[in-house]
């Protein structure tokens, strides 16, 4: 296991010669830094806490003692060890109450010494670190037997058709879970989002699902008896157990607006809660909870981050495909003239028009992806471009997707980001020779283009076609030529592994110099710095102590 370790100190050549006379290595830790100050260590290593701390403590903007005390409250094992010239009982005693391995004056100093006291704390936290780790894990498993059991007794519930509620209630306690009452009141909590979560926060859907059923479990043992299922990674469920159902129901609604509101304020997620009918066998149960679990349709047009009661939901049986010609033309239209804020007046006159008609979510889902395939479709044809929508397919997108509300911001987000790629390349005017002209640039970005031979492909006088081309797109003609080249410098570059030169001579420039000096002058760096600034592979910062001075 290995440990990492910051140095702070505003006297420089202490700092360089630790950083470099530790064998950090031997003792299995790293050295991660060095700060001049405790702000400056404090603020570069919230994210990643270091396991110890070698500091001074007379530094400006926040000294020593002030920063270990805010470590000590972000992790309970840090160690610490202080190089001081302060001789003073005031300063050691102060130090002692925060973790302090020692108490080091600068002057009696021994390299030796400090390293065997970093080895002493070495082997110390190793320790420490693996009793917690063995603590967290035996906990895990422990949640996951419990929880494990509780998705078992749902799953039963649902799909044992025969079970009278005496069996079941036998069942459950046999499983350590204690369901005895006269009524229950189902509720069916959604992770908004699921996929979108995942993905922002780097979490699995299972810690997501987990730290969604902690804040709920607590909020509702607040104010009912309840027990809480997993259904799957996206679903809880949650029977309240009660005896007057009606009295129950008004409360529940009250606790489960308070749990969306915590949910979100601690863990930053949207929720959304279905509440069922009251039922008093588990039959009935059953009956109630499989339309809400399975029929992912009925809560299409409910509000993200509410409470609802559960109904069956009816859905037109109207064409959609009678409108879709007039929205792909209107969304198209607004694409191609880079009008991004007609697009989103656009997307919200769409989304209107499908909860008015309340058209099926499957027909809504089936209508967006077709609309979509169409307009990469016809921008790879018309403006050759590749991969315009999203990396994602939006087939595998839309599959996650549960909720109108979720399909309108996720529709607007590829159209934007179409907008976007396309922006570049957007045609600006309404005038059939400045978009053919546009076009044909596109088209031909390989190829030298003049103003002289594009007005003559135009049938145009050149100086008609200039003042015309600039009066269209406020540019004038090989302003937008280089534009579109270098919009392709930045793809091949990013994309493939062709040199400055062989991008230069494809785009179709005679001298490698002009297109460097071009390219630096459009995007603040040379080709081979943007080549170096995009690729995966970055370079990591120094480690040298003079780095972070």
């Amino acid at each position: 296991m290995v440990l990492t370790a910051i140095l702070v100190d505003d006297d420089y050549p202490v700092a360089r010669y630790l950083s470099q006379s530790i064998s950090w290595k031997e003792l299995g830790i790293e050295l991660i830094g060095c700060y001049s100050n405790g702000l400056e260590a404090w603020e570069n290593t919230q994210q990643n806490l270091p396991d110890i701390v070698i500091t001074d403590i007379g530094m400006p903007k926040m000294n020593g003692l002030e920063m270990l005390e805010k470590f000590n409250q972000a992790n309970p094992l840090f160690r610490a060890i202080i190089l001081s010239c302060h001789n003073e009982f005031d300063y050691a005693q102060q130090a002692m109450k925060l973790k302090v391995s020692d108490y080091i004056l600068k002057e009696s100093l021994d390299v030796d010494q400090l390293q065997q006291l970093l080895h002493t704390i070495s082997v110390d936290l190793s320790k420490e670190k693996h009793r917690a780790a063995e603590m967290l894990m035996y906990m895990q498993k422990e949640s996951l037997n419990r929880s494990a059991l509780k998705e078992q007794l749902l799953k039963d519930t649902l799909y044992q058709l025969s079970w009278t509620k005496e069996a079941w209630l036998n069942h459950a306690q046999l499983n350590g879970v204690e369901l005895d009452a006269r009524y229950y009141l189902p509720l069916v909590i959604y992770i908004d989002r699921m996929s979108e979560v995942s993905e922002t926060r780097k979490m699995n859907d299972y810690t997501i699902s987990f730290a969604v059923e902690n804040v709920l479990q607590e909020v509702l043992d607040s104010m009912h008896r309840s027990v809480i299922f997993r259904h799957s990674n996206g679903e809880l469920v949650a029977l309240i157990c009660c005896d007057d159902p009606v009295k129950e129901q008004q409360i529940l609604h009250y606790t489960a607006q308070k749990a969306i509101a915590a949910i979100k304020q601690y863990l930053k997620i949207s929720v959304t809660c279905l509440l069922g009918r009251e039922a008093s066998v588990p039959e009935d149960l059953r009956l109630i909870l499989m339309p809400m679990l399975k029929e992912w349709s009925h809560r299409f047009y409910l509000g993200e981050s509410q409470i609802h009661r559960f109904e069956r939901a009816t859905f037109s049986s109207e064409d959609m495909y009678a409108e879709y010609a007039l929205f792909f033309s209107k969304i198209n239209d607004s694409l191609a003239l880079n009008r991004p804020e007609h697009v989103n007046e656009i997307v919200k006159e769409w989304a209107t028009w499908v909860r008015t008609n309340r058209f099926h979510p499957a027909d809504v889902k089936e209508w967006v992806l077709q609309l979509l395939m169409d307009l990469q479709m016809k921008t790879k044809v018309t403006l050759q471009v590749e991969h315009s929508i999203s990396e994602q397919k939006p087939y595998d997108a839309i599959n996650d997707i549960h909720s109108m509300e979720h399909l309108q911001s996720w529709i607007m987000r590829c159209l934007t980001e179409l907008s976007r790629r396309l922006s570049v390349l957007s045609i600006r005017s309404k005038r059939p020779e400045i978009i053919r002209a546009q076009k044909y640039v596109i088209q031909h970005v390989t190829e030298k283009l003049t103003l002289e031979e594009m007005a003559g492909y135009l049938n145009l006088n050149s100086s008609y076609f200039s003042r015309l081309f600039k009066r269209e797109t406020n540019q004038n003609f090989i302003e937008y030529v280089n534009m579109v080249k270098l919009q392709k410098a930045k793809q091949l570059l990013q994309q493939s592994n062709i040199t400055v030169e062989e991008v230069s001579d494809y785009l179709g420039y005679a001298n490698k110099s002009y297109f460097i000096k071009l390219f630096k002058r459009e995007v603040g760096m040379t080709p081979s710095e943007f080549t170096s600034w995009n690729s995966p592979v970055r370079r990591e910062g120094s480690k040298d102590c003079g780095a972070n001075r």
